[in-house]
């Protein structure tokens, strides 16, 4: 079943490219990128743009991680392709994108699916804020960084009414 906002997010078990165990950071937000394979321009400008604001998403206390299925090899080089200072998930065996509903159709001449571009936003309770799909790459990180000062301005003028 999809997930969508409001829905809380499943727990998943992952390594990171760096062969370091996923382990989210207590308290913080988090932004869930997937994307579909390491190689293709798409994919490196999306993860440069988030790259290109980090520290926006650093100083509104959300990580930035980025998941893909590509073999760990091939996310090394993608990380030092992109200049990457944020985790990226390795999904070879596609757990985390069945797990959000995300496995699309393999690829021509491929064998297995690969993750939908899609992106997620979770408040540090675990709850997905936002859901976006057909996300485009070169906008996704601005669209998301301002939906995130959007919520969290909107909380915080809750809190002081």
């Amino acid at each position: 079943m999809a997930l969508s906002t409001g829905d809380i997010l499943p727990e998943f078990v992952a390594v990171q490219d760096n062969g370091r165990p996923y382990e989210p950071t207590p308290g913080r937000w988090r932004v869930l990128f997937f994307f579909p394979k390491t190689v293709t321009t798409h994919c490196q400008l999306q993860a440069r743009q988030y790259q290109a604001r980090l520290a926006g998403f650093e100083d509104l206390n959300v990580d930035v991680v980025g998941i893909n299925g590509d073999p760990r090899q091939d996310q090394l080089h993608f990380r030092s392709t992109c200049k990457l200072g944020y985790p990226l998930v390795n999904d070879g065996d596609q757990e985390i994108s069945r797990a959000f509903d995300l496995l699309d159709n393999p690829w021509p001449g491929e064998a297995v699916g690969r993750p939908k571009r899609e992106t997620f936003l979770v408040d540090p309770r675990g709850v997905i804020r936002r859901h976006w799909t057909g996300v485009d790459p070169a906008q996704d990180a601005q669209v998301v960084l301002e939906a995130v000062q959007d919520i969290q301005q909107g909380e915080t003028e809750l809190l002081l009414a």
